[in-house]
């Protein structure tokens, strides 16, 4: 073999490393671009699938978590999550209990990240009124807190759209037009209160 058919086969060999070692970093290239693209995949659907969960979901996939709600108003309420419908949840602090319209939270911590699967029928028919009515027939005193002040009794009666509760007013102030009470918070009658003001209905022990 002469030095021309040497430097030829040096050549070729040093031509099929190259074109191997090209080969090899463009299968490392697309490879990475793979795992690039289904990560974005992943990602694109993990928030899909966060974009049509609601809140509700969250709260009754943390069932026994303490949280931290704030409330339209700035009252922050504190407990455990007991049980999470579509439009309210229970928190337990201690032996007292909070219900909460999700409507009136302004914010949360403490929610776990995972969610709980959709509700049922039943779950779904389970209003506000529904829950209020379970604390009307465990007769026990609650506090109504609204906007305009707070109002405690034992819920005498719910209606589709209303509270209504006996006794007076502790704890808070109720205008002297509000359900016939006296600025001495006098009362000639029970107390009526619009769902859609109250911001949480707490039980007092």
């Amino acid at each position: 073999m002469d030095e021309r058919d040497r430097e030829i086969r040096y050549s070729g060999t040093l031509w099929r490393v190259r074109w191997d070692d090209l080969f090899e970093d463009m299968e490392a290239q697309l490879a990475a671009m793979a795992r690039s693209e289904l990560d974005a995949r992943v990602e694109d659907l993990t928030r899909a699938e966060h974009a049509g969960v609601p809140l509700a979901a969250r709260l009754r996939a943390s069932g026994g978590a303490a949280l931290s709600v704030a409330l339209d108003d700035g009252t922050v309420v504190r407990g455990r999550v007991a049980s999470a419908a579509e439009q309210w949840f229970e928190l337990e602090e201690g032996v007292r209990r909070h219900l909460v319209p999700l409507r009136a939270v302004a914010w949360v911590q403490g929610v776990g990240a995972l969610a709980a699967p959709g509700s049922g029928v039943v779950e779904r028919r389970l209003g506000l009124p529904s829950a209020l009515r379970a604390l009307a027939r465990d007769r026990v005193r609650v506090l109504a807190l609204t906007r305009a002040g707070t109002v405690a009794g034992r819920i005498a009666r719910v209606g589709k759209d209303y509270l209504e509760l006996d006794d007076g007013p502790r704890g808070g102030s109720v205008g002297p037009d509000l359900g016939g009470w006296g600025a001495a918070g006098r009362h000639t009658s029970s107390t009526v209160l619009p769902l859609d003001r109250v911001l949480c209905v707490s039980e007092v022990v």
